[in-house]
């Protein structure tokens, strides 16, 4: 009930700018946005019902299939999370036995990780791309335009 009261609240003030009042220009960018979330909803839905995972689970699959025996560290930094984020992703798919951890030899405290064939299975009839759609796109474009989205 608290956050509704905010809400009523915050809207009694005045605006600076209602969207009846925003520029084309807005009206557009926002209207693009939309189309993009949609898309990666509509993404997101086919890799839940084609996998029985997440987009992100997937992304964590694909990247260790692609590179056998990252370590945990190295795969948080491949997917650009915390390592805490990686590791509780990395306990659903364990539990779910898509994924091995292997201990190191020399040094226990290492840990690397493989696929299985459930895991392996999944990766391959995933729909494409493993990374998400805004990854994809991201890693298309051209280096000056991303940063130029980098600068703003």
């Amino acid at each position: 009930m608290r956050g509704i009261a905010q809400c009523k609240s915050h809207t009694r003030r005045p605006h600076a700018q209602t969207a009846s009042m925003s520029s084309p220009l807005v009206l557009e960018t926002l209207q693009k946005f939309r189309l993009i979330i949609g898309a990666v909803r509509q993404h997101s839905r086919a890799i839940e019902a084609a996998c029985g995972v997440g987009g992100a689970q997937v992304w964590m699959l694909a990247t260790i299939a692609d590179t056998p025996d990252i370590t945990v560290s190295q795969l948080s930094q491949a997917l650009s999370v915390h390592v805490s984020t990686a590791s509780n992703l990395l306990d659903k798919l364990a539990r779910a036995g898509l994924v091995d951890r292997l201990r190191g030899e020399e040094d226990r405290r290492v840990v690397r990780l493989r696929l299985t064939e459930k895991g392996r299975e999944i990766v391959a009839r995933a729909p494409r791309p493993l990374t998400g759609l805004i990854v994809d796109a991201l890693e298309k474009l051209p280096e000056a335009s991303l940063l130029r989205l980098d600068e703003d």
